[in-house]
């Protein structure tokens, strides 16, 4: 989660949120985060799809290394 909160990620700075409504955010980042992991493990373990890839991935069957 530490590296989607850099500049690559939700960029927080530029949110010029303070005090609690930056409480807010990251635990909503938080909670975001969570079900994406949990949505990925359940798709895992139902065998819906053997390698879940980005959209301009979808040729690809198999994670590389």
């Amino acid at each position: 989660m530490f590296k989607d909160c850099k500049t690559g990620g939700y960029n927080l700075e530029s949110t010029y949120a303070q005090g609690q409504r930056l409480i807010a955010l990251i635990l909503l980042i938080a909670i975001a985060y969570s079900c994406a992991i949990l949505a990925g493990r359940q798709s895992r373990k139902l065998g819906v799809q053997k390698y879940l890839g980005r959209l301009q991935e979808l040729k690809r069957s198999t994670r590389s290394p």
